[in-house]
């Protein structure tokens, strides 16, 4: 008919025309909504795609709102890139602790380490892990021993929150090294393992925090140690490595591993009035076993949630971040009067140079909290691969 309206059918256009397109989002959100377009938009678009940068990360809260709800399985998760906050659905992990994240993946653990698993909870994707009751083996230890030789095991009386894990490679790599750090201990797996495997503290010392780098475990111990690190190689773990800084760093100390070697943040409480907390970042050079201390941190952003789940990115690939700077997340009283009747989680940065801090973002969209802060509040870089 003379004069009706053209309407284009953005189903039918070329699949070449298509792939280009797809390959022109950057945002992970929009790339999982352009594959949700129709049939056609989905199949010329890849499901795991290797085009998108690494993204700005999502934190992750808990959807409880008091101590007598029952676990729905469903979390929030803020998109600091788009300012939004998403709900998912996973009802795989209702009455199962977050424990731990490491690139897209999010490290969950049932009451007392009866089962253990990692999700990524954008292509619910899960590979399952040996129980946290299982025996444990050490490094370098024989893999055809019986299980119960091995006289070491998981404490049954462990907290299973707050664990640091480091993949070696993507987890499509069937030689990828999952490493975790739980209560002074690190513990390593690989694909077919029958058990987790203990790397074994050659030091009296407490460890303070752990890493795992370029087929080398990283042991970092507290000031006043024997040793401020020693370096274990994980295919021949009787070689160690002992490093002294040969300075004080500071009262608190954390290692971050980047794509060009290991990180070390020092923290030192600035007691002077008016001075908060100093943040001092070195890199460790593998040559001469010392630090470097990193003077310009303009290009550094850090994300915190507590003491064991850094993550660190270049903040010249993201306009919407301030360098030199960590993200760290605050539990905020909410009056009425004055009356406490809840809480909200808000999001601020703290200058790593002198400790200012400047309020980001409140989370208003998620619900007020009755309860004290979720443990499991923590950074998650979302992938799909």
């Amino acid at each position: 008919m003379e004069g009706a309206p053209f309407k284009r059918n953005w189903s039918y256009l070329p699949e070449l025309v298509l792939h280009w397109i797809s390959e022109k989002v950057k945002s992970i959100a929009d790339f999982i909504r352009y594959r949700t377009v129709c049939s056609a938009w989905r199949s010329a678009s890849l499901p795991m795609p290797r085009h998108l940068p690494p993204q700005l990360p999502w934190l992750m809260i808990g959807h409880k709102l008091n101590a007598d709800q029952d676990d729905d399985g469903k979390r929030l998760f803020y998109d600091l890139w788009k300012d939004k906050m998403h709900m998912l659905d996973l009802p795989e992990i209702v009455d199962k602790g977050c424990s731990g994240t490491h690139r897209g993946w999010i490290l969950f653990v049932a009451r007392e380490g009866r089962e253990v698993f990692l999700l990524n909870p954008l292509t619910r994707a899960r590979i399952p892990l040996p129980p946290f009751t299982f025996p444990v083996r050490h490094l370098g230890e024989e893999w055809h021993a019986p299980l119960h030789h091995t006289p070491h095991r998981f404490s049954p009386h462990l907290h299973f929150r707050g664990i640091k894990m480091i993949f070696s490679s993507d987890l499509t790599n069937p030689d990828c090294l999952i490493t975790v750090f739980l209560h002074g201990q690190v513990f390593c797996y690989r694909v077919g393992d029958l058990c987790w495997t203990m790397v074994k503290n050659p030091l009296k010392n407490d460890v303070a925090d752990a890493t795992f780098y370029n087929g080398k475990f990283y042991l970092l111990y507290h000031e006043g140690s024997e040793e401020d690190m020693v370096i274990i190689d994980s295919d021949n773990p009787n070689e160690k490595i002992p490093s002294r800084f040969g300075f004080k760093l500071g009262n608190i100390r954390y290692l971050l591993e980047g794509k060009s070697g290991v990180y070390l943040v020092a923290v030192k409480y600035l007691m002077e009035e008016g001075l908060e907390d100093k943040y001092e970042l070195y890199q460790f050079q593998e040559q001469s076993l010392k630090l470097k201390h990193i003077t310009d941190t303009s290009n550094t952003t850090i994300f915190n949630t507590n003491n064991f789940r850094f993550l660190a990115i270049c903040s010249n690939d993201w306009d919407c971040l301030g360098g030199g700077s960590m993200y760290i997340v605050m539990f905020i009283p909410v009056y009425e009067g004055n009356d406490v009747v809840g809480h909200r989680y808000s999001i601020w940065s703290k200058k790593l140079e002198d400790g200012e801090l400047e309020q980001r973002r409140d989370l208003d969209e998620a619900p007020l909290q009755l309860i004290g802060p979720d443990e499991t509040v923590m950074w998650f870089q979302p992938s799909l691969v």
